[in-house]
């Protein structure tokens, strides 16, 4: 199962969980048995609708998260099918990382007037 929720605020601009679960966490324990995997929630829908380059040669990451590393596998597959570069966030409970970097790229979107077509990503010195 793939959450790409966010535990948003009403007004969009805060959390309503965090620091000791996350969305992700609390969907795992309303279906056991099931693999979650959190992933998309970093990209906003109107950035997953446009595709996943940038016209300046990047391309969306795609941060994930989960603790089965078959269903890991299968949501990485999914996200490179999809031209997004894969990004592994480590297990499930790094969704409550995953879940306010959400939250900032909305306030900088939305709050911050940066407009829809941003995404977060980590850059590497080599």
């Amino acid at each position: 199962m793939i959450d790409i929720t966010n535990p948003l605020t009403a007004d969009y601009m805060g959390l309503t969980l965090g620091y000791s679960s996350s969305a992700a966490e609390e969907i795992a324990k309303t279906v056991p048995g099931a693999h979650v995997v959190k992933a998309f929630n970093t990209v906003l829908a109107q950035v997953l609708a446009e595709g996943p380059a940038f016209g300046n040669g990047q391309t969306v990451p795609v941060f994930y998260a989960g603790d089965d590393a078959a269903a890991k596998q299968t949501v990485r597959t999914l996200i490179d099918s999809l031209g997004f570069t894969p990004v592994d966030a480590g297990g499930l409970q790094n969704a409550r990382y995953l879940e306010p970097v959400a939250g900032l790229n909305i306030y900088f979107a939305y709050g911050a007037g940066h407009g829809t077509q941003i995404a977060p990503t980590w850059i590497h010195r080599t």
